[in-house]
């Protein structure tokens, strides 16, 4: 047996190569930072990202949703994003009236405001039109109020605007279903603090993971 060949059946396995200064910098200031500053603001604006909406004013995770975040295969905690509510708003109050006026006349009320001198006004219930000039007297007009209230629920309960008395979508002018946008939850496993620190023991909380998860600048080449 040559030499060679004895070396190579004693031999170890080469050990990893040492991770550069440049990276045991970066690791050390990054754990540093994260130690005595807890990235306050940065994890807020990061968070406020994360449960922000789509252009299309959706949360951008799946509404009614629970997801289970493993950390290394192990869970470490759990989301859920709640369902979507709506707001119903009245964007045009002519349009909306008119609606209304057309399809549940009997849901809009008018009353009569008339501006009487004291010495009027026990007169005015016999004689207003004869008693009063021009312009004394104004019609305010509207939607009754608990029919709003009906309309309301009824979009919200479907997401799209619904007429209360039949449950049919119907397009209403003048309105619109805003999304309330809950807040997603989170809620962290039991021993979540010992899965974080295994991972960071393990490695696989790097400062390129870390910069990641903040939507912080890449790290330059060389750096992890």
């Amino acid at each position: 047996m040559s030499t060679n060949d004895v070396q190579a059946a004693g031999s170890m396995p080469a050990a990893p190569a040492a991770p550069s200064s440049r990276a045991v910098a970066t690791d050390l200031a990054m754990a540093r930072y994260l130690e005595k500053r807890k990235v306050g603001k940065v994890i807020t604006d990061r968070i406020t990202t994360l449960k922000t909406v789509a252009d299309d004013g959706m949360p951008l995770l799946a509404p009614g949703d629970t997801l289970t975040v493993y950390i290394a295969g192990r869970p470490f905690a759990s989301v859920n994003q709640p369902k979507v509510g709506y707001q119903f708003k009245v964007t045009d109050s002519p349009a909306f009236q008119a609606w209304v006026e057309a399809n549940a006349p009997t849901e809009v009320e008018r009353s009569i405001t008339v501006e009487v001198k004291e010495s009027e006004a026990a007169q005015v219930m016999a004689a207003l039109d004869e008693l009063l000039g021009p312009g004394r007297a104004q019609i305010t007009v509207q939607v009754r109020p608990a029919f709003v209230t009906l309309l309301a629920e009824a979009s919200a309960k479907h997401g799209v605007t619904a007429d209360p008395r039949t449950g049919e979508f119907v397009n209403i002018p003048g309105v619109a279903l805003v999304p309330t946008n809950p807040s997603p939850t989170v809620k962290f496993m039991d021993d979540a603090d010992h899965v974080i620190e295994d991972a960071y023991r393990a490695g696989l909380l790097t400062s390129r993971r870390l910069a990641s998860i903040l939507a912080l600048p890449a790290a330059e080449d060389g750096e992890q």
